[in-house]
């Protein structure tokens, strides 16, 4: 059988619609790619969407790219991961799963001694067995890995696939090294392949007790960081032989990049804009564009070189979008200040570990505060969608903060 794992698709994540537009594109290019191959099946192991509740735009796109595939009798396993999973449930995944698109695989109940008993999704076609764990924001999915059923998961026979999305701390990529981690101990074992998500590079792994851990990065990279290091995404395509697994990873390379870096170390503004200026007479057309510039000027601030005028130049070179890195750009008046890490989530775990237990909250431990404002966080983060009212937005989410905090029914009381 033949099989596709994909991960981190962040569908509606870029907030340059243009970008948004190449990332729904990449999602196109992979489904097809699993149609070319003749895929019995297709894994997506968590952020199919950047948010639980993504715009109607990105949303009805992305169920007519998955709709095509069904249609060629390909189905599709996801699990919600730390972006489209939402503490209060309410995330679109559930919605679109009642519609056929696809079949959510993180189920399972708790025995009567307190364990998570997963349960097994078997694929019609082919009797694979497939089940997963969710990915949570901050990686509070830990907490359901250590209270699994394990025997269960091991005494179950035939092709198995854990879906996961997740850092393992022993395959942690080195600029993940501050990212928040679980060990690999933690994953169940007996497993034939292990579909990892959240991690945004691909990558292969052999561990002794356990099948391939697979990391497929993502279909396309979701920052200015990740299009630099990355430049484009991609998927495995998967072969199996004799319960042996062949994996095949394939590049989403539907775009150009062109990265343009300039030291100002000691430099004035003017010589700043002509360097970069320099860089307009090349070709550039159809290319994403990422401008970096870092650097302590000799004189001036940074907002004195018009980058404004410098991306009009690009774009009428035919760039199809520019974006600029200008965060380790300094003047020589200020001081610098280094904040060590990968991601926003990173430095927002970071915030909230310094912070945490200064609110001495009655009944609540240091350990569930922590909990509760990742949750909170991870709520709020989501804003008001472009087609909601105000005053549904105000009632979902004040519904949301009450039903996190596990006071919804006093409230409701109260009022």
């Amino acid at each position: 059988m033949k099989f596709a794992h994909m991960a981190d698709c962040h569908l509606g994540g870029w907030s340059d619609p243009i970008l948004r537009e190449i990332n729904s594109d990449c999602f196109e290019k992979a489904l097809q790619v699993c149609i070319d191959e003749k895929v019995d099946f297709v894994l997506i192991s968590g952020d199919l969407f950047d948010t639980s509740r993504p715009a109607i735009d990105v949303m009805e796109r992305a169920v007519s790219i998955i709709k095509d595939v069904r249609d060629a009798g390909i189905r599709v396993y996801v699990i919600e991961g730390s972006h489209d999973f939402s503490p209060t449930g309410k995330t679109m995944l559930r919605v679109l799963e009642k519609t056929g698109l696809f079949r959510r695989v993180s189920r399972g109940k708790e025995t009567d001694d307190g364990k998570l008993q997963l349960t097994f999704t078997s694929d019609e076609e082919t009797g694979t067995k497939i089940t997963g764990l969710i990915g949570r924001m901050g990686a509070l999915e830990t907490s359901l890995y250590k209270s699994l059923d394990r025997a269960s998961l091991k005494g179950e026979d035939g092709f198995k696939i854990f879906m996961f999305h997740t850092a393992l701390s022993e395959l942690k990529p080195e600029e993940y090294e501050h990212a928040e981690s679980m060990p690999i101990s933690l994953l169940p074992k007996g497993f034939d392949y292990y579909a990892g998500g959240h991690i945004h590079q691909n990558s292969e792994h052999k561990w002794k007790g356990y099948g391939p851990i697979v990391f497929p990065g993502p279909t396309m990279p979701a920052n200015f960081r990740e299009l630099e290091q990355l430049s484009t995404g991609g998927l495995y395509i998967n072969t199996v032989q004799s319960g042996t697994v062949s994996t095949e990873w394939k590049s989403l390379d539907i775009y150009e990049v062109t990265k343009i870096h300039v030291d100002a170390q000691d430099k004035t503004p003017t010589s700043v804009e002509s360097e970069i200026e320099q860089h307009v007479d090349t070709d550039l057309k159809d290319k994403i564009v990422l401008l970096r510039v870092e650097g302590t000027l000799k004189s001036g601030k940074p907002k004195d070189i018009d980058f404004r005028r410098l991306t009009s130049l690009m774009k009428e070179k035919g760039a199809k979008t520019v974006k600029r890195n200008i965060g380790k750009l300094t003047s020589s008046e200020y001081r610098e200040i280094k904040v060590t890490v990968s991601s926003r989530e990173e430095l927002e775990d970071k915030l909230i570990q310094e912070h945490a237990g200064q609110l001495k909250m009655k009944g609540i431990s240091t350990k569930k505060e922590i909990q509760l404002t990742k949750e909170l966080i991870s709520t709020l983060v989501e804003g008001k969608s472009p087609d909601e009212k105000k005053k549904d937005y105000q009632t979902r989410l004040k519904s949301d903060v009450l039903t996190i905090l596990g006071i919804k029914d006093k409230w409701e009381a109260f009022e």
